[in-house]
């Protein structure tokens, strides 16, 4: 975006603020600060950064994606560039265009005539969520800085706006209104005003004045400022470690070449190994020299330290913003809104993983600690054998040869296989759009691909949406896998329905002229999980956008993609997405013969031993795995817990981190005290994940009683698939009471124990 583009839409979005905060009355769109009931709030994946799960605009008048116009549903997108008319065109009409949707559609329901069938507010709910929905979007896959930057500003100045909605009386005497008259509802649009009311009141209204409401706000609003410094200090960190090539023995050779080389004195010939974007885990996984492995993880333990008393802010004034509202700390202002909303159930959950999970971890380091003994021995050195384990001494375990395992995913063949097996559970249809159906300049890439789904194979078959693929790298583009809705279905005035469209957007290397992208296990997992969150968004049919797809409480909202895990694991489904990268190119088959004389050319699908090997190393630290998140949990419980002034003042974060690591992780964390900082070098705690970091664990135990209970036997059963699409999917975030839910579905409460029962039966096996 050229620089006047840029300084005009920054002068417009600051106009278009000033006149909205004097003429916008209605129903907020979801875009809450600090504090308020953000329906963006779940991450997809631990320990990835969090993810930010919003709507998408109309370009243009007539480009409507959401009407099939041909036999694959003609679909509109977002432009390639910011420049020449496209998105920096939008951006400058957009703030605008919102501001006069606003002010047309203002609630005119008066003396508590309430009708959200009918009202304009939950009209204006929906269509501002879509209006803004791409400036959300693109600040993940915009390719250039200047418009991922304008973005974010439009993003600080929504959120503001929202605050100045927050603070007014008037909008929630409207709603409390509406609510105290009673009317006869439908169980959704019920829900939808009581969420309305109980935002306005988690802003002040009924506990605070009129100035301190104001005062509350602008507060919210100052944390929200120290929370996007925290995000971007994560975001910029570019440090790393330096090795010699000797020091990296073991670490895959094409990581290794990937990273940049020191060809100045007086580290010549010296690898720049970076601690953002998975070189950490490389070494600390691959690296034979414990020494490396040791470095590394001091290296990456230390990073972010500009965050420590950022985060000791945010903190401090979450606690005196809950406080003022009356609460007794910030862990119960937050768990007001999610699933489990008390911490009668929560503690005694927690309490029972410490219990069923400390004896299956502590067996996992006694063979770890085996192990390192056996390795010190046959090297000669001489090490205390301390009977803790520390992180920087544990020993690689042999496990499965990850790029042989990989070479039968390309990434081309794996993901529309993916699809494959979606088609075959839930009796979707995905027709890829050809590209010449598309207009090229409302793509925001050129690798982009776009499918219209339908709800059955035959050709008269009911249109479901659209889903995009975004699956490759590329410079400015955000680093992780996520699903993102690009946009959020919903019924219309009209009683017609808007068609959602959600985006996988991956960050998978992009293939050379030589080599295909090839998936790792765990990727083919991570991807099938992404994928999930999209399939439940597409098949999501609620009234409302607020209760969309996957806009669920944390605690709740990884559920579907988590049970879906269990496929990946399955020896049909594994070959079904497998197909070695040389049955897909002559020139790749005629390199693997080069390269392996004499032997036959490999099969084409996965062969059973790598799938047995891979089922048989699933379980084999996954104990220690499930302790670490126990471990961040009540780190999170216990920090956002604190009650009194003197509490707080005591509190000393980054002992606590590791004295917690400690003493649930069985591990000695002592050479990371005085210069570590791993408990702000990730984003969740302080972007939606705050007193909701146990989410993982707790979608986990769901996962796994609704697998076991209803698939595990019959994991293709279409019956089984079509009430779980009806009974669970369908309801997005509009069911009131989640758990009951998914109590009726299952026929029982849900089973806490499942987690560690599922864990056992694996080691067992």
């Amino acid at each position: 975006m050229a620089d006047v583009e840029g300084v005009t839409l920054k002068r417009e979005m600051s106009e278009w603020r000033a006149r909205t905060d004097n003429s916008v009355a209605h129903s907020a769109p979801i875009v809450g600060g600090e504090g308020a009931a953000r329906n963006s709030e779940a991450p997809s994946q631990p320990p990835a950064a969090p993810v930010m799960y919003t709507g998408f605009c109309h370009w243009r008048a007539g480009c409507d994606h959401r009407r099939p116009e041909n036999s694959h549903g003609r679909s509109a997108a977002p432009p390639t560039s910011p420049s020449g008319g496209g998105a920096g065109a939008y951006y400058k009409a957009g703030p605008r265009k919102v501001q006069r949707r606003a002010r047309q559609n203002r609630p005119h329901c008066h003396g508590g005539d309430f009708h959200l069938r009918k009202c304009n507010g939950a009209v204006v709910d929906n269509e501002v969520s879509e209006e803004i929905g791409m400036i959300w979007m693109l600040q993940y896959a915009a390719p250039d800085m200047e418009t991922q930057d304008a973005s974010e500003e439009a993003r600080k100045l929504f959120e503001e706006t929202y605050s100045t909605w927050m603070a007014r009386k008037d909008l929630f005497q409207l709603f409390k209104a509406a609510q105290d008259k009673g009317e006869d509802l439908d169980r959704e649009s019920k829900f939808l005003l009581d969420n309305k009311v109980r935002e306005y009141r988690r802003s002040g209204h009924e506990v605070l004045g009129d100035a301190e409401i104001e005062e509350y706000v602008q507060k919210r609003l100052e944390i929200d400022s120290l929370r996007e410094v925290y995000r971007r200090n994560i975001k910029q960190d570019n440090g790393g470690v330096w090795f010699t090539e000797e020091e990296l023995d073991g670490v895959p050779p094409d990581k290794v070449s990937a990273w940049k080389k020191n060809t100045g004195e007086p580290a010549t010939g010296r690898i720049f190994v970076p601690l953002s974007n998975g070189g950490t885990g490389v070494v600390t996984s691959n690296a034979k020299s414990a020494k490396t492995r040791k470095k590394m993880y001091l290296g990456d333990n230390a990073k972010l330290a500009i965050n420590g008393p950022i985060f000791e802010q945010i903190v401090k004034r979450r606690y005196l913003q809950a406080k003022a509202l009356g609460y007794k700390s910030h862990a119960s202002f937050r768990l007001e809104v999610r699933a489990v909303n008390t911490r009668e159930w929560l503690e005694p959950f927690l309490e029972k993983l410490q219990e069923g999970l400390g004896p299956l971890g502590r067996e996992e380091l006694d063979v770890l600690q085996r192990r390192r003994i056996q390795d010190i021995k046959q090297k000669g050195e001489f090490q205390d054998q301390q009977t803790q384990l520390s992180p920087l001494a544990l020993p690689l375990l042999p496990e499965v040869d990850e790029d042989e395992v990989a070479a039968y995913f390309p990434l081309d063949h794996t993901a529309p296989a993916m699809l494959g097996v979606f088609s075959a559970l839930l009796g979707l249809r995905f027709d890829r759009i050809p590209k010449d159906d598309l207009e090229p300049r409302l793509l925001w890439h050129d690798r982009v691909q776009v499918f219209s789904v339908w709800d059955g194979q035959d050709g008269d078959a009911p249109f479901v949406g659209h889903l995009y693929f975004d699956l490759l790298y590329r410079e400015n583009k955000y680093r992780h896998n996520q699903c993102v809705t690009v946009e959020p279905g919903y019924l219309k005035p009209d009683g017609s329905r808007k068609y959602p469209s959600t985006i996988l957007m991956c960050a998978f290397p992009p293939p050379t002229s030589t080599e295909s992208t090839l998936l790792k296990h765990r990727e083919v997992v991570t991807m099938f999980h992404e994928l999930g969150h999209g399939i439940h968004d597409l098949l999501s049919k609620t009234r409302y956008i607020r209760f969309h797809g996957y806009r669920l409480p944390p605690d709740f909202g990884e559920m579907p993609s988590m049970m879906l895990e269990e496929w990946c694991w399955m020896q049909d489904v594994l070959e079904s997405l497998s197909c070695h990268h040389t049955s897909l190119d002559p020139s790749s088959l005629q390199k693997w013969r080069s390269e392996h004389p004499g032997q036959p050319d490999p099969a084409t699908k996965i062969p059973a031993h790598l799938v047995n090997m891979l089922i048989e190393r699933r379980y084999a630290s996954r104990a220690s795995y499930h302790l670490h998140h126990l471990s961040i949990s009540l780190f999170d419980l216990i920090v956002h817990g604190v009650s009194t002034d003197e509490k707080l003042a005591s509190l000393d974060i980054q002992k606590l981190w590791y004295d917690l690591m400690e003493k649930i992780e069985l591990l000695d964390f002592s050479a990371c005290r005085d210069n570590g900082y791993a408990n702000v070098s990730f984003g969740h705690l302080i972007a939606g994940y705050d007193v909701g970091y146990y989410s993982y664990l707790c979608c986990l135990t769901f996962a796994k009683d609704l697998f076991d209970n209803i698939f595990s036997d019959k994991p293709y059963d279409r019956g089984a698939w079509e009430r779980y699409r009806r009974g669970i999917l369908e309801y997005g975030g509009s069911h009131p009471e989640l758990l009951l839910m998914l109590e009726e579905f299952l026929g029982h409460p849900p089973n806490t124990d499942a987690l560690i029962e599922g864990l056992g039966r694996g080691k067992k096996r």
